[in-house]
């Protein structure tokens, strides 16, 4: 079996990874008895001029993360989402829509996260990196820099990045 593999590209134009961000929050949405959530489009395609995947994330701010329970498999499996398990970071429960079964590829990730928690916290944060040129321009060495690596090897600097960024962040505040 293929092993899911990392496809780092320049957005230039964000328009159409904004209008799959509505798309998705909009049918999400119509979930029978969806939980009061909150909605925002994070990473790379939430921006132009970056280096990242053409991958949506999406993430989702529920005010208890038990809520979830309402926010079941079987009724984001009917649209097309699926659990996945990325690093097992404590706090997010991440589901997928699924291009490719075989690699396990995928076109929208929800990060879903429980309001006011550090996850969240730090979720907000990440975006300051596309509003500092100094950080964008660090943010794109990375990736230019990983773009070749094993999707794990990749997710694993990728944490530790990020991790630091956050602290340079936290130090600016």
């Amino acid at each position: 079996m293929d092993k899911r593999t990392i496809k780092i590209e320049e957005i230039t134009d964000n328009k159409i990874f904004v209008e799959i961000f509505l798309e998705e929050v909009k049918k999400i949405q119509e979930i029978p008895k969806m939980p009061k959530c909150e909605f925002l489009h994070i990473g790379a395609t939430s921006t132009k001029q970056v280096l990242g995947e053409k991958i949506v994330d999406i993430l989702v701010v529920v005010e208890n993360l038990h809520e979830i329970t309402t926010f079941d498999e079987k009724r984001l499996n009917n649209i097309g989402y699926h659990r996945i398990a990325h690093n097992g970071t404590k706090g997010v429960i991440k589901y997928a829509r699924i291009t490719n079964y075989l690699t396990m590829s995928y076109d929208v990730v929800l990060n879903v996260v429980q309001r006011d928690t550090e996850i969240h916290k730090d979720f907000i944060k990440t975006k300051e990196i596309f509003n500092d040129e100094v950080l964008k321009n660090e943010y794109n060495s990375f990736k230019n820099s990983n773009k070749e690596l094993s999707f794990k090897d990749y997710s694993t600097k990728k944490v530790i990045f990020i991790n630091d960024m956050l602290k340079r962040i936290e130090n600016n505040d």
